[in-house]
């Protein structure tokens, strides 16, 4: 699993950004709180992550913090949650 990836901010549309870590470009989904806490295109950036695999997609998401990641995987565990 990828726990945290940390590179330059090269892209920063809500909610998603795209991270380059030694040049490969992450594509991370970022929930708003986390995203207000970014720095400007071109700074470094660490980001803790969460790796989905679904039949139709595979999403990486973003959090500045890991009380806000631990936060987002308790809801994903909800019934009817993200769906």
């Amino acid at each position: 699993m990828i726990g945290r990836l940390s590179g330059t901010l090269i892209e920063k549309q809500a909610p998603e950004i795209v991270l380059d870590v030694s040049g490969v470009g992450y594509e991370l989904q970022v929930p708003m709180t986390s995203f207000y806490e970014l720095p400007e295109l071109n700074q470094h950036a660490s980001l803790f992550t969460h790796f989905v695999v679904r039949e139709d997609a595979q999403l990486l998401y973003g959090f500045i913090t890991k009380q806000e990641r631990a936060l987002f995987r308790l809801l994903i565990k909800t019934n009817g949650v993200g769906h």
